[in-house]
């Protein structure tokens, strides 16, 4: 190897880690023609640098029975992005024209789906959506699963307010255990007739990650990711007067499941950890009056990913610091396709956090950078923070917001062939 020339900026990155740039496999930052998130791409992707996440990969909704309008729309929104960005297509209308779609999409890397078994559709039309399972492996493409039981869920919803108990306390039981593991179980099974591959978002649960561990001994190609909520918090939170903050899908589950969760992160039972950030405002999910299953759900998650995982993970010898690469970095770059992400390597971009392991913060809502109110972690001491964050070797981020808006670029997911 020849010698390496001085080059023009030198960092001091003693004391640091220096880890790639996270990559976070689910977020909601694209619009619909119904909706407009309160973290669209402009304030989303400015907590994803602060907190190390330098690719994000959003949900985009079909659009009038088109794929191709869905991430038309999603590019359109993602116009102010600072974070490199990539799509996950959700199809509510499997139909002949939108699996015609694939192939195209596929060429101009988007090969990434997402369905929702939660739908009353999906339960109305499985033979319609095992078809695009498998139009969706015969093109390359991972297919991103919400795996809870629609039937379960209205009749133990139907239940409870036949009983007059429409409070956010009476949540969970709305969303019982057994709907994500019947929808696990099946899931399962999709892919095993299919061929599909299948990447199970936010389990919750030690039933659906036990599900899931055994599909894999039997050597099915299947995915599984959990997201914060279920590594730091329980359902006792819904005892309390502010219980409508943490409302999410599935709900908070027991304290055996999270030490449940944990032990699949670090035995790789689950493969990593996404956000599934939505945030919204304290006022929507505290409006008067609101039965538990009109409570808006999703909580800001990005800026804390890295942070906490690390504090609460490897500070506290539940996993290695290697392993958390695994699951922010390296992983879900792999499931995604997107083959420039994920490592600190000849050839990739130079997406790279600069982090500190010492460094102490206390959470406050108002010192992030999400547009949300609050913060579902608010008081929470965390040790371990980036110091400088990188998007292909340009700064970002070092404790203030360097990229300009723009900087984020889209990138391609290439086909699982």
């Amino acid at each position: 190897m020849g010698d390496v020339g001085k080059a023009e900026r030198e960092i001091d990155a003693r004391g640091l880690l220096i880890l790639p740039g996270c990559i976070d496999l689910h977020t909601h930052l694209a619009s619909t023609p119904a909706w407009t998130p309160l973290d669209g791409f402009a304030t989303g992707t400015r907590a994803a640098i602060a907190g190390g996440v330098t690719t994000v990969v959003s949900m985009v909704y079909q659009e009038d029975g088109s794929l191709r309008h869905g991430v038309e729309r999603a590019l359109r929104d993602a116009a102010p992005a600072i974070a490199d960005y990539a799509f996950h297509i959700v199809v509510v209308d499997p139909s002949d024209e939108a699996i015609a779609e694939l192939p195209g999409l596929v060429r101009d890397g988007h090969a990434g789906l997402k369905v929702f078994m939660v739908m009353k559709q999906f339960g109305e039309r499985v033979t319609d959506f095992l078809r695009l399972y498998a139009a969706a492996k015969k093109n390359g493409m991972v297919v991103a699963v919400h795996a809870e039981d629609q039937r379960f869920i209205a009749d133990a919803t139907a239940a409870l307010y036949a009983e007059g108990k429409t409070g956010v306390r009476y949540f969970p039981d709305s969303r019982p255990v057994e709907a994500e593991v019947v929808a696990v179980r099946q899931a399962v099974q999709h892919a095993e007739i299919t061929g599909a591959w299948l990447y199970l978002v936010h389990l919750s649960s030690s039933r659906a990650v036990a599900e899931l561990a055994a599909a894999k001994r039997r050597g099915v190609t299947i995915y599984g990711e959990t997201r914060p909520l279920y590594l730091y918090l329980t359902s006792a939170y819904f005892e309390r007067e502010d219980a409508a903050l943490w409302v999410g899908q599935p709900p908070l589950r027991g304290y055996d499941d999270v030490d449940a969760i944990w032990e699949a992160l670090a035995d790789r039972a689950l493969d990593c950890v996404a956000t599934d950030h939505i945030p919204r405002s304290r006022a929507d999910k505290m409006a008067p009056g609101l039965a538990f299953d009109k409570i808006p759900p999703g909580v800001s998650n990005l800026e804390t990913l890295l942070p906490m995982l690390y504090s609460e993970g490897v500070r506290k010898k539940r996993i290695t610091v290697e392993r958390l690469v695994e699951l922010l970095a390296t992983t879900p770059a792999r499931i995604a396709g997107l083959r420039t992400k994920g490592e600190v390597a000849v050839g990739k971009d130079a997406d790279l956090v600069l982090f500190d392991p010492e460094r102490t913060r206390t959470i406050t809502a108002s010192e992030l950078h999400s547009a949300a109110d609050y913060d579902p972690y608010d008081g929470w001491t965390v040790t371990g923070w980036p110091r400088l964050v990188f998007l292909r070797g340009e700064l970002a981020y070092d404790g203030v917001i360097r990229a300009l808006p723009g900087s984020g670029r889209f990138v391609r997911r290439e086909p699982a062939l």
